[in-house]
């Protein structure tokens, strides 16, 4: 209430002016002779009757009139919706804020963004909250980038400067635990006397259309406001990224690898969009085009093949769709340096044939980042030692092993090692008795009159990843062989066939070993053909390449992948001690225990270390975020428990007026200038009668002055 209201209102008590100015001032009274009373005293009631009627009117329009006008300048109102609200009194009020990935969308009818209009709604709220509530805002995705404050305030500036620093995520919003965080604030700060909740949200059907949240132990008298942002209507699909995988293998310079994309369309209609892609070592982005069908599925592959190393990253973003929030991809790896192969033997010997040219072209690892180099069987405990990248020896090699020499080799292998058992170009039977840890060996020589074709088994193995079409087809071209050693495996030893011949017999095979890997062969790769034509086609060399760099994830470098809105605590790592480095993307440096690793809510590479081990971490925009389905009634199901009332918002300048009027009240000036006038036409009708009435009265009046004077007798008249 204005100054100017307080004062007008003190002036009501000049109101009464009117009666004590009747009842103060008296008429003046003149004596006129008259011959008889005899008709005044006839007429005495009547004439009195009329005039003191008429008198009380006229003193009652007055005082109205006055009180009236006096009510108008102080511009009283009826109470607005602002206690409805929870904005005044010492209720509590706490806003949700969704701020999760499809707030970024654009307003229905607007160039704004969803997210804007709802904290400009939300300012506008928390600007007219009552000096004496206490206020709170909860976010749907928690953000450890927003300013952060304690509980629930009664200090304005703190609440606004909060709001100032909220972004949109990547990730979907979890209404349960926001709803059950505000319930929780209320009840500390209304001591039961209830509260009001407040929600700015597009209402999206993946985040609300859930089972109720539990409010069991919510304050008594809350009420949910629930504001609704409008969302425009997609015109086109929203083409969104659901997976994004680097190769498992360890990564060197100048190896060629794949970033595979799975994408999705979730529209009813076919759409090309464009997929863009940069990478830490190249400022010039290119692209490619991708048709999607609808309502469909579709891998993309992205050819990754750094020239140096270090750690790296991939961006890819997609152009073209409807939905801008999960278009983007950060993808981090972690590229080594030049990797050794040991070959345990002579090189004099030629007794690997051609697989080290295969391995290395040049010899030196200039082309391949992969070195090969010769070590006798004595000498290989020593040589392990310094962790070379791949290991290879001949069955007969392997047999001839000392129990020592053996063990090393197994601790070698579990630790992260690469271990390939092979035929000598040469053998001509199988060799003695291979390492019980293998869990594999060898059956007799095979030689057939007429060469039979290789065929590929466990085509989904991850080995076979380089020569997998888009169809999850394998092909390695037209190979034969006539000559081959028939492998053995020990009971659940876990190998995975990947190579067949004659009837059914598996001639490559590898299992994961520890950390590490193990393959066996049943083929020599020599110049001849006897043994088979596979190392004259050119997949053979694509082939070799995970043989050396290993087809599972390493104990030294490894890659995981989350999706926005959860903390990297399961990474594999030994020890408690965490660290989180950004490459791109959303800025996170952060150290301390695993068990209180932040949330990482918006799409990035990342580099997480524990232990002694560090994961390349991809976190994705949540897929479900670029849903065009949204709830448009009053019936939320997240709600059911609770009191609420839905309203749209749509525009923030709207909102605003609508709330300054509601805690504004009904305004009663109009009214009161109203009534003012009317009892202004009464008081002058009463004070001024028409013309007819005092023709009349004038009438009357002469009649009785003539009879009156007739009789001779003296009245006293006014």
């Amino acid at each position: 209430m204005t100054i100017g209201a307080i004062l007008f209102l003190g002036l009501l008590p000049l109101a009464a002016t009117p009666v004590v100015f009747h009842l103060l001032v008296r008429r003046n009274r003149k004596t006129i002779m008259f011959s008889t009373h005899m008709f005044f005293t006839s007429m005495q009631p009547h004439l009195s009757f009329h005039r003191k009627f008429r008198e009380r009117l006229l003193l009652a329009a007055r005082t109205l009139l006055l009180l009236f006008l006096l009510l108008a300048l102080a511009r009283l109102a009826f109470p607005g919706m602002g206690s409805f609200l929870g904005l005044t009194g010492k209720q509590a009020v706490v806003v949700v804020i969704d701020n999760s990935s499809s707030m970024v969308g654009p307003v229905e009818g607007a160039d704004r963004s969803k997210l804007s209009v709802a904290l400009e709604g939300a300012r506008a709220l928390l600007k007219n909250m009552d000096s004496d509530g206490f206020g709170a805002v909860v976010l749907m995705v928690p953000d450890p980038a927003a300013a952060r404050f304690g509980g629930i305030t009664s200090d304005k500036d703190t609440l606004l400067s909060f709001l100032e620093s909220i972004r949109a995520t990547d990730a979907t919003g979890n209404t349960a635990k926001a709803l059950q965080r505000a319930m929780a604030l209320l009840k500390d700060a209304s001591s039961g006397g209830g509260g009001a909740l407040h929600v700015f949200s597009d209402m999206q059907e993946a985040e609300w259309n859930v089972p109720a949240a539990e409010t069991d132990d919510a304050p008594e008298n809350v009420t949910v406001f629930v504001h609704r942002v409008p969302s425009a209507e997609y015109a086109l699909p929203n083409i969104c990224p659901v997976q994004a995988e680097l190769s498992s293998r360890r990564i060197l310079p100048n190896q060629p690898y794949a970033l595979e994309i799975l994408l999705r369309n979730d529209g009813g209609q076919g759409l090309d969009v464009r997929l863009n892609r940069k990478d830490s070592e190249h400022s010039v982005a290119n692209f490619v085009n991708v048709e999607m069908a609808a309502n469909a599925q579709r891998l993309v592959k992205v050819p990754v093949q750094p020239k140096t190393a270090g750690r790296h990253w991939v961006k890819v973003w997609l152009e073209g769709d409807a939905f801008e929030g999960d278009n983007q991809i950060f993808v981090p790896y972690v590229c080594e340096e030049k990797g050794d192969i040991v070959f345990v033997g002579d090189p004099a010997d030629n007794t690997f044939g051609l697989l080290p040219r295969a391995f290395s072209p040049a010899g030196d690892g200039s082309l391949t980042s992969l070195v090969p180099s010769y070590v006798a069987p004595s000498k290989l405990t020593s040589r392990l030692q310094q962790n070379p990248l791949l290991v290879v020896l001949t069955w007969a090699a392997a047999a001839a092993l000392d129990t020592s020499t053996s063990a090393v080799l197994d601790q070698y292998t579990q630790q992260g090692g690469n271990l390939l058992v092979l035929p000598a170009v040469d053998a001509t039977q199988a060799a003695g008795k291979a390492p019980s840890w293998l869990a594999g060996g060898q059956k007799p020589l095979v030689s057939l009159p007429e060469s039979v074709p290789l065929r590929v088994s466990g085509s989904k193995s991850p080995f076979w990843s380089d020569l997998r079409d888009l169809n999850g087809r394998v092909h390695i071209g037209t190979a034969f062989t006539e000559k081959y050693i028939p492998l053995s495996f020990a009971q659940d030893a876990g190998y995975v066939a990947l190579l067949s011949a004659g009837d059914g017999d598996d001639l490559l095979a590898l299992r994961k070993h520890g950390q590490g890997q193990i393959v066996l062969s049943g083929l020599a790769f020599g110049h001849s053909r006897d043994w088979s034509t596979l190392p004259r086609l050119r997949t053979f060399l694509v082939m070799t390449q995970p043989i050396a760099l290993g087809a599972v994830t390493t104990l030294i470098n490894g890659s995981a992948s989350i999706v926005a809105g959860q903390a990297p605590r399961l990474v594999p790592g030994e020890g408690n001690d965490m660290s989180i480095i950004t490459l791109l993307g959303d800025q996170v440096e952060w150290s301390g225990p695993r068990d209180q690793a932040p949330l990482l809510v918006r799409g990035g590479a990342y580099i997480v270390s524990l232990g002694e081990r560090e994961t390349s971490l991809t976190v994705m925009p949540s897929d479900k975020e670029g849903s065009a389905a949204f709830i448009e009634d009053d019936k939320i199901p997240a709600l059911d428990r609770m009191q609420s009332q839905v309203s749209t918002l749509s525009d923030e300048d709207n909102f605003r007026k609508s709330l300054n009027a509601s805690l504004a009240g009904t305004g009663l000036c109009l009214p009161f200038l109203l009534l003012a006038f009317i009892f202004l036409l009464v008081e002058g009708l009463l004070s001024a009668p028409p013309s007819k009435w005092k023709d009349s009265d004038k009438d009357n009046s002469d009649n009785k002055t003539g009879a009156a004077r007739t009789a001779g007798s003296d009245v006293e008249t006014s």
